[in-house]
């Protein structure tokens, strides 16, 4: 017999095949009536498999007695109670280099739009303002003093796209990266005052809120990106 594993939202169709290949899926987001199917099913979930933003909420994992191991398709588990999860010998696993290069993609992507208005320019000329009317001057990314915070996976990934347009790169966290050649700044406030752009690779949950304060944005100046 199949274990049954509770899916928390819809994922890619060759991803629910693969899983229905060796558990019973029982579709949570689907049900018409959720609290009702989760209380036909509760007893027999042994997975639940999620995303990173969703994760398990507390109020669904006291509601599995049977539950082994929560899968998450990301790498952030800030949605899941991990010392309940503990507590209770239930495995919480992610999917690490699945999303990195992708994440460092878009970080590069949000990087050129800032400095060359992209969003900007799109707004101007749907509305038909161009070429009646100009842009204000945009800025090169080429060449500008580059900070991250977090040089894990993700990180490193945007360190390495950074290079390729010849921006020094410094780096803040918890302790100096091992087989980098990136500047090592300990105090992020001084990181910030010493760079053109920040970039926030760090991991999300209690331990980084506020960590980007008004004193980094200082900092960082007007200028700043």
């Amino acid at each position: 017999m199949k274990p049954d594993l509770l899916l928390m939202q819809a994922m890619l169709g060759r991803t629910e095949n693969a899983m229905a290949e060796i558990c019973e899926v029982q579709r949570l987001f689907a049900a018409p009536d959720r609290e009702a199917f989760l209380d036909s099913i509760a007893p027999r979930i042994r997975a639940v498999a999620t995303g990173g933003t969703l994760g398990l909420p507390r109020k669904f994992m006291d509601r599995l007695p049977a539950l082994e191991i929560i899968a998450i398709n990301g790498i952030g588990t800030d949605a899941v109670d991990l010392d309940e999860a503990r507590k209770r010998g239930v495995r919480v696993t992610t999917t690490p280099d699945v999303l990195t290069d992708d994440v460092a993609d878009m970080a590069m992507t949000l990087l050129l739009a800032a400095y060359r208005r992209l969003c900007e320019g799109d707004r101007f000329v749907r509305a038909g303002r161009w070429p009646s009317a100009g842009l204000p001057v945009a800025r090169r990314v080429t060449g500008k003093r580059l900070g991250i915070l977090g040089l894990g996976r993700i990180g490193r990934a945007i360190a390495r796209r950074a290079e390729a347009f010849g921006m020094p790169i410094s780096y803040t966290d918890l302790r100096p990266a091992e087989n980098v050649n990136y500047r090592f700044v300990s105090n992020l406030v001084e990181l910030a005052g010493q760079v053109d752009a920040l970039v926030v690779a760090a991991s999300g949950g209690a331990g980084s809120k506020h960590l980007v304060d008004t004193a980094v944005l200082n900092a960082l100046g007007p200028e700043g990106c």
